[in-house]
């Protein structure tokens, strides 16, 4: 089984990405607020759509995985439990096991992670 690193970079941008669109949607609506205030915000959201779609055209079950994660993280909502998750890729693209979810949702991470790693390291180099 592969398990998610707890320092994982992939997972902590996904863990911050609802806290990111919502202080965004906040700096927006205060009058006088800058684009500077609105930069953090705007880098993590676009970081985390460019690794999204990588992983969405990723090799075989990048579809699923994309879902996988779409459900866990992207929504507008955050889910309650796994269980609301699974309905959730049931309702959005197909029913899938329990133990499937939590070994597909660590592979998806990990191929984020290793984008996530070639993104730093051509930006470094640039």
């Amino acid at each position: 089984m592969i398990e998610v690193p707890s320092k994982s970079p992939t997972l902590a941008l996904l863990s911050g990405y609802r806290h990111a669109i919502w202080r965004k949607a906040a700096l927006e609506a205060v009058p006088g607020v800058g684009q500077k205030a609105l930069e953090p915000c705007i880098e993590q959201i676009c970081l985390t759509h460019e690794l999204v779609a990588t992983l969405q055209t990723s090799k075989r079950v990048g579809e699923k995985l994309y879902w996988i994660i779409f459900a866990s993280y992207l929504t507008d909502r955050q889910p309650c439990d796994v269980d609301e998750i699974l309905s959730d890729i049931a309702r959005l693209y197909q029913s899938i096991p329990r133990r499937t979810y939590f070994r597909l949702k660590a592979r998806a991470i990990e191929i984020m992670d290793e984008c996530l790693c070639k993104m730093n390291k051509n930006r470094k180099v640039a």
